[in-house]
């Protein structure tokens, strides 16, 4: 689906209440829902992994694997194959390697075994010579004895250059009889004496300037400047010893490549199956069975019922209990038909994911694609137009759909919709499609073969027309309304609920009997 159908759905709400353990993670994610969806092996396996995590969460294990995943980071894997790393390339790669150990050891003591996680403990040991076991990485001169001698001639030079300078500085103070002198000092412009004083001498060169100051730094003596070439013909050597042990480094890595590559996908795996099971548990979801029959108990439209709560009031969760040929939903306005079709959308689609889906318990087909016919509309089309250009395109779609149509036709004359409607459900009821339909027309309703649910709506002894807050009536009519679905046994017109919830909205008393008169 893509981004219209999955905000028009709620599915891209659903999607940002799944939290990844840091920035690799959010990568994983963004893959992982971007991607084609699973096929039924897959989702069978994932569902079995999550579960399994599901049951590892509610020990109290959260924030351990929230604190490890975390540290996860990602690295250059084409330096595995190319075999030509530079440093930090693999200070990257120890650290992947340091924290998946610790993951794959903790899923080891949870018990968590369906992944393959190989052992990176060798390639870890290469890459920490120094045995200090940590996540960062040097190029020690363990690594080479030539390294680790010119190492030593590097500190010792160093040490002589520190030396060199500390006696030239010392020099510099007697000759010039300025005891207070440093490295690098500033002179006010105005101190002109001193200034000329310290220009002609060779202890100290100018080394910036501005309208008011001059910077001046301690030159090199002769002996410091030899120091300082021989510095800079070591620093060449090291480079090249330094290339010599990169290239040695990276043809070993080169021989994990098959190891490490296995690592990453499984932890992208574990990471993407503990996100979706702290989602879970977080909101109460299940995992699905995969079935030939459509049954949701306690179902919930996520995002609607977290919106509904935040403004104080109660969800109402539904038990559907739908044929996978063609259904039938009649009902008052406002009465759910529409929340109804959006949440078999959310779990058909998230089921292709296997992401646990917001109910009790729950058995569902799976399904190849997904029509809503308001899920999306052409520029240059009406409504109307839109709608049956998308369900043409959605017919000629490959493999089984499920087709949710929410008052189908409705943007044209009621007659002609109405026909239409009857005989687009019809027509998808002779097909291996599974159809849900929403409808105020009558047509539908009394089609023979398709099985038929009613909202049950509207508490008989509600009224709420007397109040002047609309807030007050939009609160009454939503408790008063009952949104869980009657099968009926045989077919019957959509009930006659709008000018009743008219006179609840506040519609004025004398319009209303103008309508009924009509009626």
């Amino acid at each position: 689906m893509n981004k219209l159908q999955n905000r028009l759905l709620g599915l891209d709400k659903i999607y940002e209440l799944i939290t990844v353990p840091g920035d690799f993670f959010e990568a994983v994610k963004r893959q992982k829902l971007g991607s084609q969806s699973l096929k039924l092996n897959e989702i069978t396996a994932a569902y079995s992994r999550r579960q399994t995590f599901m049951a590892d969460l509610a020990c109290d294990t959260r924030s351990r694997w929230q604190v490890l995943l975390a540290h996860i980071t990602d690295f250059n894997f084409s330096v595995c194959k190319k075999g030509n790393p530079a440093i930090h390339d693999l200070f990257e790669l120890k650290s992947f390697i340091y924290h998946y150990s610790e993951i794959k050891s903790f899923a080891e003591t949870r018990d968590i075994s369906s992944y393959d996680l190989p052992d990176l403990q060798e390639l870890f040991r290469l890459l920490d010579p120094e045995g200090g076991k940590i996540p960062s990485f040097r190029l020690s001169p363990l690594y080479s004895t030539a390294l680790r001698d010119m190492d030593k001639t590097r500190a010792e030079l160093s040490r002589k250059l520190q030396h060199g300078r500390r006696a030239f500085l010392d020099e510099a103070r007697n000759e010039l009889g300025i005891s207070n002198l440093k490295e690098e000092f500033v002179l006010a412009r105005a101190q002109s004496e001193l200034i000329h004083k310290i220009q002609n001498s060779i202890y100290f060169k100018l080394s910036r300037e501005n309208m008011s100051n001059l910077t001046f730094s301690l030159a090199d003596s002769s002996e410091t400047n030899r120091i300082k070439q021989e510095l800079a013909t070591l620093a060449k050597k090291i480079e090249a010893e330094e290339e010599r042990v990169l290239e040695y480094l990276g043809a070993r890595i080169a021989a994990h490549c098959d190891d490490i590559k296995r690592a990453v996908t499984s932890v992208k795996e574990l990471g993407w199956d503990f996100a979706l099971a702290e989602f879970a548990l977080r909101y109460d979801c299940c995992i699905p069975k995969i079935a030939k029959r459509i049954s949701l108990k306690q179902v919930r439209n996520l995002p609607l019922e977290l919106i509904v709560q935040e403004h104080k009031r109660s969800y109402q969760k539904l038990d559907l209990d739908f044929s996978t040929g063609a259904n039938l939903i009649t009902g008052p306005n406002m009465g759910g038909k529409t929340g109804i079709l959006k949440c078999m959308a959310q779990c058909a689609v998230l089921a292709r994911f296997a992401i646990p889906l917001p109910a009790k318990q729950a058995s569902l087909p799976l399904y190849d694609f997904v029509y809503y016919n308001h899920a999306g509309e052409a520029e240059d089309l009406s409504s109307f137009g839109s709608e049956l250009v998308a369900f043409c395109a959605a017919l000629k779609q490959a493999g089984r759909g499920l087709f949710l149509l929410d008052e189908f036709a409705k943007g044209t004359n009621p007659r002609e919709g109405e026909a239409l409607a009857a005989a687009v459900i019809t027509h998808l009821s002779k097909s291996k499609h599974t159809t849900i339909a929403a409808t105020h027309f009558t047509a539908p309703a009394l089609l023979k073969g398709i099985r038929q649910y009613q909202i049950k709506g509207i508490d008989a002894n509600t009224d709420h027309a007397k109040s002047e807050d609309l807030h007050e009536r939009l609160r009454g009519l939503t408790e008063a309304m009952d949104y869980s679905l009657i099968h009926l046994c045989s077919n019957r017109k959509p009930p006659m609920d709008a000018l009743r919830i008219a006179a609840i909205l506040g519609m004025p008393k004398e319009i209303l009997e103008l309508a009924e008169t009509k009626d």
